[in-house]
């Protein structure tokens, strides 16, 4: 049974879905775009950022981001559906001829095979950039548009919209000097345009731009003028130009934001741009240059083929599959649309939030009724239709239904996740830890309480000290007196041998004089023997017979030695001993072992509204033993001791006070400081005496945007989810926008409560 009134349930308009994948130099952006009936409208997008340059990153990264884009950006389709058919936007490198190089098609290849995408065409960035800006000034664009990454900047020599030549380079010393440097290097034949676009930028840096001095070489008529593209523009178009060549209708309300002046009343409902299936006459009458989507009628025109190693194939230019007006050079000139003939109409005013949100879901829950109802027999419809019972019924199942709508305004609540990247915010100060002053921000005194712990340990290492050990040479020498004077040599008396090596006398020794006697007489030294000990360890003491000796100080010509045999036993050998650097090293080893166990047990001691210094204000070590003595022959040495840690705790509340004291000074009006998220750290600790502390105090605060959370409920309920989005993402500092539906029914339209106390806003803090 069709029922005329509830025909418009019955009939289901599928949409298709496509993939925008934007690749710049250092991220990648996925853009989801849903087509419904002509129609085109953004429905998710995500951005990734790669490690390094996307020429240098390896696939495995590359189709690990890509795969984290498209996935963020599937995020908001309907279950159990997923984007294959997909639009590349490139950069002006990867293209030669009007097709993409070899490797870059390689590597699109395996990205497209990987994760199952179908390629239907390529956009060059910088030319769908300049078609778009063509389309909202009205002309032509000539300028020197300037990208702008975290590490590198392209720059791209827009003339008549035209790209004329491309150059990119790493950033050395400031972005402006950059471009400088990066323009003179272009194969300028005549004047450069006096304009120049910056994008990607994440703050405004025309500033910067205007305050450069330029080369006096570079051919400027006058100063350039500089214009800051607003964020997303890139991604912006080249959905315009992708959905434009295909044919669809652009729905304007559902492109990012191009200008940063943009208020509530942008968010309605404008008519469609463009439709191109049907401009062919307006294409003839104005013909002005549009970016090439290069559309393809299989895969392997794309130069992704089955069974063909793209590596190995032979490329040739081909023309893209549109229609062209050929110029009387052969050069292609594309046709476009008349302005004035489509241009766009008022937009119609939307019906109140809450109302569309409640016949969007009547209209809903009675589709899903009839869907139902269509699965049924119809013979059974009318057999109970005809028994009378469905005066009964019927009424019943509207009550239902309005009692669902109202258990669903009233119930329905939702989670707005905002993810903000903070700014830190840092401060130094030379402060005073005091026992017995209170805290004083103005006078840098912050109270403070000593906490002492002792800890017992021992650290071994092995032994450095050498020494020589051995035995000295000794041997039998006959000592003569040729003088007339009797010589008494003590003990320990030293004999030098010719070679300088010393012996000592092991006893005392005396010597007669020689007896008187006449002129004409010569009579023989007087002579005694004695036990020598050489003063030195090894066997070069041990000297052969016949060797003379002078002795002490003594003239040889009254007094010398000579041995009557060699000497023998010297020996000499090095072994390894303790030494005091291995005793000095284990005290400094064995303070560093106990630190952490004595953190511990300092840490145990403060309360949980205290804070520890993470330095020791002392360390003393208070009793210590050596298993062995200096000097010992020994391989392995270990120290036994006692070590005493002294630290300092201050009160979680006074930091606060004194960040605050520290840190509130100059923060905008549209900032405020989380102070539950402040990092102190001490360094340079000194003591000044038994009461006081010296430091450099170090405090860093997170700086974080001022959201006025009951505002934005009032303003956001009842707002679709998308619009949402958009309000939310124009916050400052918001990195990242989930909004969370309890409960998440499915085929009930994505809307946010009709009630304010059922929104409820989470602010998250990125990284």
């Amino acid at each position: 049974m069709n029922l005329p009134f509830f025909s418009r349930f019955n009939k289901k308009v599928l949409p298709l879905y496509y993939l925008v994948l934007i690749l710049r130099d250092e991220k990648a952006r996925a853009v989801i775009f849903e087509e419904l009936e002509g129609r085109v409208k953004i429905i998710g997008q995500k951005e990734e950022h790669f490690s390094v340059s996307i020429d240098a990153v390896s696939q495995e990264e590359l189709l690990e981001k890509l795969d984290k884009a498209i996935s963020g950006a599937e995020s908001t389709l309907p279950e159990n559906i997923q984007t294959q058919k997909t639009i590349f936007g490139v950069k002006e490198s990867w293209t030669d001829n009007d097709q993409i190089k070899k490797e870059y098609l390689a590597k699109l290849k395996k990205v497209s095979s990987e994760l199952g995408l179908v390629p239907i065409g390529f956009l060059v960035i910088a030319q769908a950039i300049s078609h778009l800006l063509q389309k909202e000034e009205g002309a032509p664009v000539s300028a020197i548009l300037t990208e702008i990454n975290k590490k590198s900047v392209t720059v791209t020599l827009l003339r008549a919209g035209k790209s004329i030549e491309t150059r990119s380079s790493e950033i050395h010393d400031s972005i402006p000097f950059t471009v400088d440097t990066l323009l003179k290097h272009f194969n300028i034949p005549e004047i450069l345009p006096s304009r120049i676009i910056i994008f990607n930028g994440k703050e405004d840096l025309s500033q910067e731009f205007i305050s450069h001095a330029w080369s006096k070489s570079l051919p400027f008529l006058h100063l350039p003028q500089i214009y800051s593209l607003p964020t997303g523009f890139d991604a912006k178009a080249v959905l315009f130009g992708a959905a434009t060549q295909m044919g669809f209708e652009v729905m304007e309300k559902d492109i990012p934001a191009t200008t940063e002046t943009q208020n509530e009343t942008e968010t309605q409902n404008f008519s469609a741009l463009e439709k191109l299936s049907d401009s062919a006459v307006a294409r003839e009458k104005n013909l002005i240059e549009e970016p090439i989507l290069y559309k393809n009628l299989g895969a392997s025109d794309f130069g992704f083929a089955k069974d063909v190693d793209v590596a190995k194939m032979e490329f040739q230019e081909e023309q893209p599959t549109r229609n062209v007006h050929q110029d009387d050079a052969g050069g292609k000139v594309i046709p476009q649309i008349d302005e004035e003939e489509y241009a766009i109409p008022n937009p119609p005013k939307k019906p109140d939030n809450i109302l569309t949100l409640a016949i969007n879901t009547l209209a809903a829950i009675l589709g899903l009724i009839f869907t139902i109802a269509e699965k049924i027999n119809i013979k059974k419809i009318l057999s109970f239709a005809t028994s009378g019972k469905l005066i009964t019924v019927v009424p019943a199942i509207l009550i239902l239904i309005v009692a669902l709508i109202v258990s669903y305004f009233l119930f329905l609540k939702a989670t707005l996740e905002i993810t903000v990247d903070p700014k830190i915010l840092e401060q130094n100060k030379s402060v005073l830890f005091s026992t017995t002053k209170p805290t004083d921000p103005s006078q840098n005194i912050i109270k403070g309480e000593f906490i002492t712990t002792s800890e017992d340990g021992s650290v071994s290492t092995p032994a450095t000290g050498k020494k020589d050990v051995g035995t000295p040479a000794k041997g039998t020498v006959i000592i003569y007196n040729d003088s007339d004077t009797a010589r008494t040599l003590a003990e320990g008396t030293i004999l030098k041998a010719p070679n300088g090596l010393e012996f000592t006398l092991d006893s005392s020794t005396t010597i007669k004089a020689v007896a008187s006697h006449s002129a004409n007489e010569n009579p023989p030294p007087e002579k005694t023997t004695a036990n020598v000990t050489a003063d030195q360890l090894g066997k070069e003491s041990n000297l052969p017979s016949g060797t003379k000796f002078s002795v002490a100080s003594l003239n040889t010509s009254e007094i010398i030695a000579i041995n009557d045999n060699p000497f023998s036993g010297g020996t000499k050998k090095e072994v390894t001993v303790v030494s005091k650097s291995d005793s000095t090293k284990l005290e400094g080893d064995l303070l560093k072992q106990l630190e952490n166990n004595a953190r511990k047990d300092l840490q145990e001691q403060v309360g949980q509204d205290k804070i520890l210094l993470s330095a020791f204000i002392s360390e003393t070590l208070s009793s210590k033993s050596l298993n062995v003595k200096i000097g010992d022959e020994v391989n392995q040495v270990t120290l036994t001791g006692t070590v005493e840690y002294q630290g300092l705790s201050y009160d979680k509340n006074d930091m606060i006070t004194f960040g605050k004291f520290l840190l509130s000074k100059d923060i905008p009006l549209d900032q405020e400081i989380d102070f539950n998220n402040i990092k102190a750290s001490v360094l340079d600790i000194k003591n000044k005496n038994d009461e006081e502390t010296e430091a450099s105090l170090s405090i860093k605060a997170l700086l974080l945007p001022k959201i006025d959370e009951n505002k934005l409920t009032k303003d956001l309920k009842g707002k679709p989810f998308k619009t949402a989005e958009d309000v939310l993402y124009k916050l400052p500092q918001v990195a990242n926008v989930k909004i969370k539906l309890s409960p998440n029914l499915p085929l009930l339209p994505k809307n946010l409560p009709a009630r304010e106390k059922n929104i409820k806003v989470l602010i998250k803090i990125n990284g």
